[in-house]
Formats: structure tokens, sequence, C-alpha cells
């Protein structure tokens, strides 16, 4: 019982050396945007226009407290919360600092809530799919000045990235470069899948992302293939940047890389079976074995390299109608993978068709997955690059400035 006061006591005093802390921080930092904060405030007063929002956050707690946002600001809403650190009421680093509407967060019991907090860093770049109670509790077991000034300094440059300077709406779908595209969240998309499968009713998956929408950009017969999927799924930092510059919330990033165990999960838990098609020879049944590896109970349904002949495309059909897969998963690049999905999905039995590119070679090892540092900053493409250079050169270096150059067009348009 000792022992446990002594680390309680140690506990809180560690907190209260963290508040100080931050609040000489926040002090200083409230002292560099005093200029900045006097004359957005009188600008919007001589415009007549709201200044601030109101709203009331759980503390540590329980209680109330009172906070201000700036109203209309969509990167520099939360400066006045400096105040609210200053006072003690909320750290500079902590678990998403929740209004009094929303449940208190899991996995909370050491931490203070935050104005900053990984789990927001990482709904930023689209990675929310990771459970709250899970960052929760990794910062937990990892804070410190170290960690603190990283998730500042990435939440700070995410949110210069990704900075549309409009305020984001909640919408179903959105369009980009003509290509229709819903705005659904990981576990949506996950359970969407699940449905289809269930009920035996026929859903063709595709992802965009930037070099999808490049290729369709003055492609008028690919952009009418694309939109013939019944799910366009957001994929990337790009389709971030494109939502926020048109006022755009964007629900989730859902990528291949992470659906797969997530999907594979699920349909293990349901005992659904899985076919993969495309890759070099050897690239999906390595993949399927990875998965295996992961979800013992997962129901492989067989693998099918890409490189065949167009004259044994029946063949393949055929074989992926004799496994009785549920699922198919089709890595062949874009545009082929669509175009040879649309082709030969009304001879296809598997009730879900995804398109998935090079999703097979990640879980073959054959290429590896960027640091969570570069996802969280939404900079997954530079350790592609790194990895590809002869074969991702174009897509990347000339493939993004062009992106955005076109979706700065598109805006003024």
């Amino acid at each position: 019982m000792r022992h446990h006061t002594v680390y309680n006591k140690s506990l809180n005093a560690q907190l209260r050396c963290v508040k100080k802390t931050d609040r000489i921080l926040a002090v200083a930092a409230a002292l560099a945007f005093a200029p900045w904060l006097f004359a957005h405030t009188l600008f919007r007063l001589i415009k007549g226009k709201k200044i601030v929002d109101r709203v009331t956050l759980h503390s540590a707690a329980g209680d109330g407290v009172p906070a201000l946002l700036l109203h209309d600001q969509v990167n520099l809403s939360r400066l006045p919360l400096l105040l609210n650190v200053i006072k003690g009421e909320l750290a500079l680093v902590g678990y998403r600092a929740r209004t009094e509407q929303e449940p208190a967060a899991a996995g909370t019991e050491t931490l203070n809530p935050g104005m900053f907090s990984l789990f927001e860093l990482r709904r930023i770049s689209g990675i929310d799919f990771i459970d709250e109670e899970a960052c929760n509790l990794e910062y937990a077991d990892k804070q410190g000045f170290k960690t603190d000034a990283a998730i500042i300094g990435k939440s700070l440059l995410a949110g210069l990235l990704y900075s549309g300077g409009k305020t984001l709406k909640d919408v179903d779908s959105f369009t980009i470069f003509g290509v229709n595209i819903a705005n659904i969240s990981m576990e949506n998309a996950l359970s969407v899948i699940n449905k289809h499968v269930t009920h035996r009713h026929r859903a063709t998956v595709f992802f965009a992302n930037a070099h999808t929408l490049n290729l369709a950009y003055n492609n008028s017969e690919l952009r009418s293939q694309l939109n013939q999927a019944d799910y366009m799924l957001p994929d990337g930092s790009g389709i971030e940047m494109a939502c926020r510059r048109n006022g755009i919330r964007r629900k989730g990033n859902i990528n291949g890389t992470d659906m797969l165990p997530l999907l594979c999960e699920q349909l293990a838990q349901h005992g659904q079976r899985l076919f993969m098609l495309g890759g070099e020879d050897g690239i999906a049944d390595a993949a399927m074995q990875a998965m295996l590896k992961q979800q013992p109970h997962l129901r492989s349904a067989g693998t099918q390299h890409g490189y065949f002949d167009k004259q044994h495309c029946q063949d393949i059909v055929d074989k992926i109608n004799d496994s009785g897969a549920d699922v198919l998963l089709v890595g062949m690049g874009q545009p082929l993978q669509e175009q040879w999905i649309l082709a030969h999905r009304e001879q296809l039995n598997s009730p879900v068709v995804i398109a998935v590119g090079g999703l097979f070679d990640f879980y073959a090892e054959k290429v590896s997955r960027a640091p969570l540092w570069l996802r969280e900053l939404g900079m997954e493409w530079i350790w592609r690059l790194l990895q590809e250079p002869g074969r991702m050169w174009k897509r990347y270096i000339i493939g993004n400035p062009l992106f955005l150059l076109r979706l700065r067009q598109a805006s003024q348009s």
C-alpha cells in the first residue's frame, strides 16, 4: 500500500512538473502570437464578423473547462487554448481534449487532456483507423519532452502541409477532376465490404490517389471507367490536400496497405475466402503466406501472378470462380487492374473485387513500408521513391507537383 502511495505521489509530481513546463512554453507561444491575434481580432471587429466560438471541454478530473476557439480559422483555431494551458487546465500534449457532449476518453488514467495529441496527429494524416485508446496508451508509455516536442512539431508541419484555409464540412462523396470519390472511414469501408460478401451482392472497389487522378485528368475514357466502381476510396495525402482546398473533411485515408490486415482479420472472423491476383511470380503467394501467418484462421482461396497472356484470361477467371473466393484482390498497377476488372466483372463470381495496385509487394517484403513518423506527415511517397527511384521518379517528382498545379487551376476556375 505504501509503494502504491509513493507511486501516485511521484506520478502527480511528474504531471505537475509537466504542467509547469507547459505553462512556460504556452506563455512564450502566446507572446509570440499576440501581435497576429490582436490584428486578427481588430480586423474581424471592424468587419463585424464573429471572432470566437465558446466550448466546454472535459478536464482530467471530469469537470467542465470553458474554452475559446477562433471562428473560421482552420489551422489556428486552437490558439486561444494556450490560455487554458497557462491556467493549468490543459497540457500542451496529452490525450485529445473532448467536449462535454463526447464520452470520456479511455486509456487516459496517467494523462492530462492536451492542446495536441498523438491521435489527432494521426487523424490529420488519415491514420485515424488506429484505435484512439491505443494511441493514448502508446503516448502514456512514451511521454516525455522529446515525444511531446515531436508530436507538436509534426502536428504543426502536418497542419501546414494540409492547409486549405477553409472551414471543413462533412459530405458523403466528392469529385476531383471528374472522378467521384466516396467519403467514408476505414471502419465504414470494411463494414460495406462485409455487407456485400454476407448478402452476396456484387461490389467493385477502386482506390483514388494523386497518381490515379493525374492519369484521369486528360483521359475521359479512363474517368468513365473509374466512375464505374461501386466504391472509389480516398487514398493518400494528395486527396487530403484536395479535400481541404475544397473545404471538405475527409473521413479517412483508406489505402490498401493499411486495409489488408484489417480485411483479413474480418474475413477470418466470418470464415470467408480470399484470392490474390497480381504481381510477379511468387509475390501474391508470399503476400498470402504473410497474411496467413498474421491470421491463421484466414481461408485462402488461392493466388495467381499477374503476368499472363490475354488469351489465358478466361482460364484465370475460371480458376478464381472455382476457388469460391468471397473477396478477390487484383494488383496489376493502374489503370490496367481497373480495366481488367471491368472487362471481366460480369464473369467473376466473387461478391467483392478490389483493385490494390502494388499492395502485394509490401507484404511479400519486396519493398518495405515507410516508418510511422513519415506516414504521420503523409510523406510515405518519399520512402517509396527512395526504394524504387527508377520506377517511381516520374509518378512523384513530376506527378506530385503536377497534381498540386492542377488542383490550384481547378480551384481558380
